[in-house]
């Protein structure tokens, strides 16, 4: 079974409230490993883009070049971010899981609060 699966079964376990279930640290684990592929790719598309552009002496491949290097350091910083993120969940889970409700509530509220909107404007068109 694939890591997706692996996550899935855990989030299912999870609810279901059996012991053999992915702690909170595995399943970040999984998501680090996830990090650590995005992050060689990240530098690989940088280094590309820097190859490109040494070796292309007109100006588009050059352009071609720079452009791939900003996205390689867009890439970069969202993964730092990313990684941020994580260790702070690792560090303060209980911080973390009260802040992971209080999205999933804010999330659901927004929800029902724009069906409510949505389903009353339509109503009073009638032709």
């Amino acid at each position: 079974m694939g890591s997706f699966g692996t996550l899935a079964h855990a989030l299912v376990a999870g609810v279901a409230g059996s012991s053999d279930s992915m702690t909170i640290s595995e399943i970040l684990g999984l998501f680090n490993i996830f990090v650590g592929l995005m992050l060689v790719a990240a530098l690989l598309s940088y280094v590309g883009g820097l190859i490109t552009w040494w070796v292309l002496l007109g100006l588009v491949g050059r352009t071609q070049g720079l452009h791939i290097m900003e996205w390689g350091v867009v890439i970069l910083f969202v993964l730092v971010v990313l990684l941020a993120i994580d260790q702070f969940f690792l560090s303060h889970p209980a911080v973390a899981t009260t802040l992971v409700a209080a999205v999933v509530i804010i999330f659901f509220v927004y929800m029902i609060v724009s069906v409510i909107g949505s389903g009353g404007g339509e109503a009073g068109h009638e032709e």
